[in-house]
């Protein structure tokens, strides 16, 4: 699979440079290493875009979808950390032969041919987040890596993310909810850090091979989820046909509770991310207006030849 260039075993040189993985074996091969990323952050639509490309012939996912590897390991002790070492994260792009046959129905029963895989991938919302000494350790592993980094109206996207974890995950309702328990979880840290999108993009873009992140919106899911499908799969190298296009492309995926935002949050959410705001529209010529209902305002912007945007050209 990937790009044949590549080292598969770690040079003495690579493992100096590695500031959190721990690579204990020195004859360790990363020829298990995935050659794409998809990362959130939370309720951008990477379950949606996982749960679409996972029966691709070409293409296999780790199980589970998110492994919390890279994410957790500045946080030693964390309920998400497991280990920092390489070995036991490439494990999970180990296919038992029980899945292989698996893999093999499927795809003679959805497209009548043979699974192949060609590239490996994951798919971490949280990655999205990471800082640029984690992600410089990833790309010392793949120099070729690839990232399609997924992002929405920061407003609506923490939104979402409160609804999720606050209501739908503990099986309440809106009124259920205190106000300061909302108030603590959209000003907590790490939702911050997630509307940061333009550091967000930055922080890839500066470790990443030119071209090689895709910057995919949220709102092309509703709008043209088909031609999204398509864009991904020729940014990854596989073959780009609409036959390997579910028929239940349209339907969502890991939804929650359809609902309208209550103004006090909404205030709330547009003074606290104001400047974050004010970045995505003046770097990137993305807004998502409340004159509009909340609908993309895409203008023009100076191109940045670093990554791609998804469905547009600039």
């Amino acid at each position: 699979m990937s790009d044949m260039r590549e080292p598969s075993v770690i040079s003495d040189a690579t493992r100096q440079t590695l500031k959190y993985v721990a690579v204990s074996d020195p004859d360790l091969s990363l020829e298990r290493f995935p050659d794409f990323l998809i990362v959130g952050p939370q309720r951008t639509g990477t379950t949606w875009l996982h749960a679409h490309l996972r029966y691709h012939p070409d293409i296999m996912l780790s199980e589970p979808k998110e492994l919390f590897f890279f994410s957790s390991l500045k946080t030693v002790g964390s309920s998400r950390f497991g280990s920092n070492e390489l070995a036991h994260y490439l494990q999970f792009f180990r296919e038992p032969l029980w899945r292989v046959a698996m893999r093999h129905a499927i795809s003679l029963w959805r497209y009548r041919e043979l699974y192949r895989p060609k590239i490996r991938g994951e798919a971490t919302a949280s990655y999205a987040v990471l800082d640029r000494d984690i992600i410089s350790d990833i790309t010392a592993l793949k120099p070729g890596i690839k990232v399609i980094l997924m992002i929405r109206d920061p407003v609506e996207r923490a939104w979402s993310h409160a609804k999720k974890d606050l209501m739908r995950n503990r099986r309440r309702r809106f009124e259920d909810v205190a106000p300061s328990e909302f108030d603590w979880f959209l000003g907590d840290p790490y939702q911050r850090r997630c509307a940061r999108v333009t550091e967000n993009i930055d922080n890839w873009a500066a470790c990443l091979q030119a071209g090689h992140l895709l910057v995919a919106l949220f709102d092309d899911i509703d709008t043209q989820p088909e031609a999204l499908l398509l864009e991904v799969m020729s940014f990854l190298g596989v073959r780009s046909d609409r036959r390997y296009v579910s028929r239940e492309v349209r339907t969502r995926v890991n939804p929650t509770v359809k609902s309208e935002m209550p103004a006090r949050y909404r205030c709330f959410l547009e003074d606290l991310l104001r400047d974050d705001l004010a970045q995505l529209r003046e770097r990137f010529g993305l807004s998502w207006p409340p004159q509009s209902g909340g609908r993309l305002d895409d203008q023009p912007a100076a191109k940045d030849e670093r990554f791609i945007l998804a469905l547009r050209r600039r």
